[in-house]
């Protein structure tokens, strides 16, 4: 049986292993886990089949209109970070312009330090990846999951202390799952749910306190709030119209 804490490293690496982003050492010790441990090694091929999908689709991801204010907010933070941040012979004027939706979703710096500052640009971080995970990961016609169950895999896998809410059908609301997803320059618990047929994701921000919003990003809504040390955001598609009932049971039940 493979050791939890090797696991849970591994979950925290793979988004800069599938990005050949690792050192050499690093990675033939990542390499050498994934060999002796299926559930990381489906993880991995999970992730970097997340990524093809993103390169893939760029160019037609580049037609996506941008969320007020997007474009003006990032160029001002890469001038501001331009020394530090931005590699040598990567001009402002060419990292800046780098469509909103895939380079949020692939995490390069400049959205990285634009997200701790911009509820529109999380909003959008967000929203970008409730749609590639439900493409790629969701099972919409699997029966519902045990929220207990998910509870412990999250907490044996990743380490997080969390309380997913369950189904609930009096709301509305079906639990499909839950995953590790990238988040600035981090990682944090992404739970699935289907309301009224609609696809609905709740991020959970650890250590991050915000104030509460409501904002529409890429044909999709963000509800933002705070719960003691952890920010909450519960996007679903503008679709869906009224899930508040939903939005509500989340609210109370999330912890």
């Amino acid at each position: 049986m493979m050791d939890d804490d090797d696991c849970r490293r591994t979950a925290g690496r793979l988004t800069s292993y599938v990005d050949d982003g690792l050192p050499a050492a690093e990675r033939v010790e990542l390499e050498g886990h994934l060999d002796h441990c299926a559930p990381c090694r489906s993880d991995a091929r999970r992730e970097s089949g997340g990524r093809h999908l993103l390169r893939d689709q760029a160019r037609a991801l580049t037609d996506a209109p941008l969320p007020p204010g997007l474009r003006t907010r990032c160029e001002a933070l890469a001038r501001e970070h331009a020394a530090a941040a931005i590699p040598r012979g990567l001009s402002i004027r060419r990292f800046a312009s780098m469509t909103a939706v895939v380079t949020l979703v692939m995490g390069f710096f400049l959205f990285s330090l634009a997200t701790h500052q911009s509820d529109t640009v999380l909003a959008a971080q967000l929203t970008a990846d409730h749609a590639k995970c439900f493409r790629l990961f969701a099972n919409s016609d699997a029966p519902d999951k045990d929220a207990r169950a998910l509870e412990q895999e999250l907490a044996d896998k990743y380490g997080w202390d969390l309380r997913v809410p369950a189904s609930s059908a009096a709301d509305g609301i079906h639990l499909i799952g839950a995953r590790l997803c990238l988040y600035a320059d981090g990682s944090l618990p992404h739970v699935m749910y289907r309301v009224g047929g609609h696809d609905v994701s709740l991020y959970v921000l650890d250590g991050v306190t915000r104030a509460a919003a409501d904002l529409v990003s890429l044909g999709h809504r963000s509800h933002i709030w705070t719960a003691g040390r952890r920010t909450y955001v519960l996007v679903s598609p503008i679709a869906a119209g009224d899930i508040s009932a939903a939005t509500r049971y989340v609210m109370a039940e999330a912890r």
